[in-house]
């Protein structure tokens, strides 16, 4: 009898190690559709998305006004306008 208990118990032993170990809890964050390990990269892409909206919005702003027949200090307020309304859009449109 102590060798049925033994032959059992034998099968279960060799595949006790090869089961997986649990994977450990790691946080991520996440901007924009993309995954980061740290939230200092998740704050750097977030600043880069507020300098990107800034100068979209810039030139935006410039040719919009340009099109619309406004002189070059016309063309450079609206160019800062569309500045700083692309730099909040840029900034608030996600967070880390």
């Amino acid at each position: 009898m102590k060798q049925l208990y033994i032959l059992a118990l034998v099968p279960l032993v060799m595949l006790a190690p090869a089961s997986p170990l649990p994977a450990k809890d790691k946080q991520q964050w996440t901007y924009d559709g993309r995954v980061f390990d740290s939230y200092e990269a998740c704050k750097k892409a977030k600043k880069d998305s507020k300098k990107k909206g800034a100068i979209v919005g810039a030139a935006g702003g410039a040719a919009t006004a340009l099109i619309f027949g406004g002189n070059v200090g016309e063309a450079a307020l609206a160019a800062g306008a569309g500045a700083a309304a692309g730099a909040i859009i840029g900034k608030n449109a996600k967070k880390c």
